[in-house]
């Protein structure tokens, strides 16, 4: 059946870890990060699937992960602004980070 498997392990990944750094005070700039390096890791296999022909992603597999995109976005701009946010030693790449992500969401 086309489209994402929302039971599938890396999907529960994805979700459970956006959800801790939207909501936990204490989640770091290096939380951010992983959930943005897993997001990337599976639209990259996405995307391989879909140029290797596969009819097994369908476009709201991508609306889906766009909006997992923005609310990575919406978080890690708010946790730049944390006070003492430079002294976790990523906020600049946090920074770099989310000028790359808004850029590819426009």
């Amino acid at each position: 059946m086309p489209g994402m498997n929302k039971a599938s392990r890396t999907i529960k990944l994805i979700e459970a870890s956006l959800y801790r750094v939207e909501s936990d005070p204490s989640a770091s700039p290096l939380d951010a990060l992983g959930v943005l390096d897993e997001l990337r890791r599976l639209e990259r296999k996405w995307r391989e699937q879909v140029a290797a022909g596969s009819p097994r992603r369908i476009d709201a597999d991508f609306r889906t992960m766009s909006g997992w995109y923005r609310r990575w976005l919406l978080t890690a701009r708010e946790m730049e602004k944390r006070p003492g946010a430079e002294a976790h030693g990523l906020a600049v790449r946090l920074s770099e980070e989310i000028d790359r992500v808004t850029k590819e969401l426009r």
